[in-house]
């Protein structure tokens, strides 16, 4: 039930109470009576006050007059709820009052009890729904318990953000940067980024606003150099040719550049174009996760465009490379799903998240070998009725439901030994931050340790700051945590 729906249950409720109880001090003349009469009174004086809050510009009667024409199904099965509530209250016009003088007429201070219970009855139900309704109204988030679980530790909310993230990154001065897209009720498309600074005096965080624009509505690749923000977007344009649907490549990488120096990045250059981008049928799948090499070089985790299909354009399901000046662009390795997150780890070597097809039992994680295919979309992971030969496997299976996102690689020396030259990946559907230490193992790599570091609902990526804090965005509760060693 939304907040609309809560009020009308509300109206309902309490002006069949208020009926039933005013019924009952005409009745039986009952001063006690007089209790209910009021809370009932008051519930429905609340009612009507909140519910001018609802629609902006509307009364609260022109709602109810709007829902009732256009037979509002969510508003009527409200309203038959309220109703039912108080129809426990109905059998007390028919219950026999005490006649005046006996010694049951006397008993004034058992009348008060009952009166006090049932007008308690009525100020629960309506301080409750109440503050669900402005709960909706002021848009109160609540705030699930987030824990690090690794000793030495703290975590903590640094900021809280108006639209859903999608990715984090920390420039080489420390600066936080998160990415996010919108679509608004009058149907604008776009997206922005915010920076995250803190402040000496306050140890708070202050969030300011450096990109906004329908250029970056779907960044789901951010990373900091040099001063400036690259991101990794893609529009959607399909177009239909007697009954052939084929899609316009409209991914891309794309520079951000604050040249006035006011801390907002006007300036916007692609410098990759042609990637496959959004395509159906799988539309949530595109250029992904970014990163930059020692060297300067570009890596880009580019999707498949389906389940398990091959792939229609030559850079699909691939991680590809840029070149340092931009000018080439390279397949580096192929056979992905939906690679997402990308960083280097141990001895400067790429790893890759993928989020592989949905029969999977569980995401995995790649270290990344140029010229090697990763298997999608023949083989499966696991899958012991198929051999794989030619291919190369992930170093990781997720168990059943894990989903990997973004990834950080842990070097600072201000965290413990043992927490540091780690990957840290974010799993969405474990609302965790997993821990997975890494050795080396002939030409790749095998992970040795893997645990569970901390627990936060629905995390979409991790980043790391030269201090050594990690920084963690969550889709679903929209706040940005830091999880920082212990002083």
């Amino acid at each position: 039930m939304n907040a609309i729906d809560f009020c009308v249950f509300l109206t309902s409720y309490s002006f069949i109470v208020a009926f039933v109880a005013v019924g009952e001090l005409f009745r039986f003349r009952r001063i006690t009576s007089l209790i209910c009469v009021l809370a009932a009174m008051a519930a429905i004086t609340a009612t009507t006050v909140v519910g001018f809050y609802l629609k902006p510009g509307i009364n609260y009667l022109g709602l109810l007059w709007f829902l009732w024409q256009e037979r509002d199904m969510s508003a009527a099965v409200a309203l038959l709820l309220g109703a039912a509530a108080a129809l426990v209250w109905i059998p007390r016009l028919r219950t026999r009052s005490p006649a005046a003088g006996t010694t049951e007429g006397k008993k004034l201070l058992p009348q008060l009890a009952v009166q006090f219970v049932l007008a308690a009855s009525i100020i629960g139900v309506g301080v409750s729904a109440q503050a669900f309704i402005w709960k909706e109204i002021r848009g109160v988030k609540r705030d699930p318990m987030v824990r690090v679980h690794a000793p030495g530790f703290a975590i903590e909310k640094i900021a809280d953000l108006d639209f859903m993230p999608i990715r984090v990154a920390v420039s080489d001065a420390g600066k936080i940067y998160v990415s996010y897209g919108y679509m608004e009720d009058s149907g604008t498309l776009g997206g922005g980024i915010f920076e995250l600074t803190e402040e000496g005096e306050t140890g708070k965080f202050r969030k300011r606003t450096v990109a906004d624009s329908p250029l970056l509505m779907r960044c789901y690749g951010l990373a900091a150099r040099n001063g400036d923000l690259y991101v990794s977007r893609s529009g959607i344009w399909p177009q239909a040719n007697q009954g052939t649907l084929a899609y316009e490549n409209t991914g891309a990488i794309t520079q951000l550049r604050d040249i006035d120096g006011d801390g907002y990045f006007e300036f916007a250059h692609d410098v990759v174009t042609g990637l496959p981008g959004i395509r159906g049928p799988v539309t949530i799948h595109q250029n992904n996760g970014i990163a930059f090499a020692p060297d300067g070089s570009l890596f880009v985790a580019s999707a498949s465009a389906a389940n398990r299909a091959l792939a229609a354009q030559e850079w699909e399901g691939a991680v590809l490379r840029v070149s340092p000046d931009f000018s080439t662009t390279e397949v580096y390795a192929e056979g992905f799903r939906n690679p997402f997150g990308v960083v280097f780890g141990p001895d400067d070597e790429l790893f890759v998240s993928d989020n592989d097809i949905d029969e999977n039992p569980g995401d995995e994680l790649n270290h990344i070998i140029q010229g090697e295919h990763y298997g999608h979309p023949y083989v499966v992971p696991n899958d012991s009725s198929i051999e794989s030969t030619g291919f190369r496997d992930p170093i990781l299976v997720g168990e059943h439901d894990w989903n990997f996102l973004g990834m950080t690689y842990a070097t600072s020396p201000a965290i413990p030994d043992l927490y540091r030259h780690c990957i840290y990946v974010a799993d969405f559907m474990q609302n965790a931050i997993h821990r997975l230490k890494l050795e080396k193992s002939g030409e790749t790599y095998k992970v040795t340790e893997i645990e569970r570091f901390a627990t936060i609902s629905r995390p979409v990526d991790i980043a790391m700051t030269p201090s050594g804090e990690l920084v963690v965005v969550s889709r679903l509760t929209k706040n940005v945590y830091r999880i920082r060693p212990k002083p």
